[in-house]
């Protein structure tokens, strides 16, 4: 049995705001029925879309907020960030702080790790619940990266990213071009196991910190100044370059 709404609008999705849609209603008006007078975030999330992804609403060619209640037979237009124009007037949030800085659900260790080697702030803990993750992005001004799409959806949710990816190095090319990261890059100056500050330290002051063959082999050391870990340039270092110089800057 077929349900019959008293009122419909007329919704279309631009940009990769179309990856949270099924094929069959991608790139194409959709014809939203509704009862009473839901906001127009009301009516895009329910099409599973996160508001936290949607940067400019327009409703008959105007541009709106996330509590506008959209009439009868209204067009609504959503619009994914942009990266070649500046909508700052019109935007539905304020640009986020720069130079960005994230908190991770807790499937993006990896992710995690990769940011913080690129010298990203990043706050991850396995303990962080969704309410978590949601207060400190609230408190910092973090924007959430996540697998998720029900914590993007919550209303304290301001600023967030669903990545689309699921293996690491793609998650963190992702990021990296989404929030035009590379201008930000400062490789090795966080630890990528708490994010603390990370400095080069005397090589006699690691002596009984690190392996005695390591100590032997490598002549500069580095510490984080929060959790004590002990860096140096070996294979992984290696790796981890080789890994960031895909990356133009």
């Amino acid at each position: 049995m077929s349900v019959e709404f008293k009122k419909y609008v007329n919704i279309r999705f631009y940009g990769n705001l179309n990856d949270f849609l099924p094929a069959g209603q991608k790139q194409k008006d959709q014809r939203v029925g509704f009862w009473g007078t839901p906001t127009v975030k009301d009516l895009v999330e329910a099409l599973g879309v996160p508001h936290v992804e949607v940067f400019l609403i327009l409703v008959d060619g105007l541009p709106v907020k996330f509590s506008f209640r959209p009439a009868q037979g209204s067009l609504v237009s959503c619009y994914p960030k942009f990266s070649s124009i500046t909508i700052s007037d019109i935007a539905l949030r304020p640009d986020f702080e720069i130079p960005p800085r994230f908190v991770l659900d807790v499937h993006l260790g990896r992710l995690a790790a990769y940011l913080r080697f690129c010298g990203i702030d990043t706050l991850y803990d396995k303990s962080y619940t969704d309410n978590n993750i949601l207060e400190i992005a609230q408190a910092d001004g973090r924007i959430i990266l996540t697998r998720d799409k029900g914590i993007l959806r919550n209303g304290k949710a301001r600023y967030g990213y669903y990545l689309r990816n699921t293996k690491p190095q793609l998650q963190l090319s992702e990021v990296v071009d989404y929030f035009n990261l590379t201008n930000f890059f400062d490789p090795f100056s966080r630890c990528s196991l708490c994010n603390g500050e990370v400095v080069q330290v005397e090589k006699s002051k690691v002596e009984n910190q690190v392996p005695q063959t390591t100590y032997q082999v490598y002549n500069e050391f580095f510490k984080c100044t929060r959790c004590g870990q002990i860096y140096w340039e070996g294979p992984h270092f290696n790796r981890i370059t080789a890994m960031l110089n895909r990356y133009p800057r």
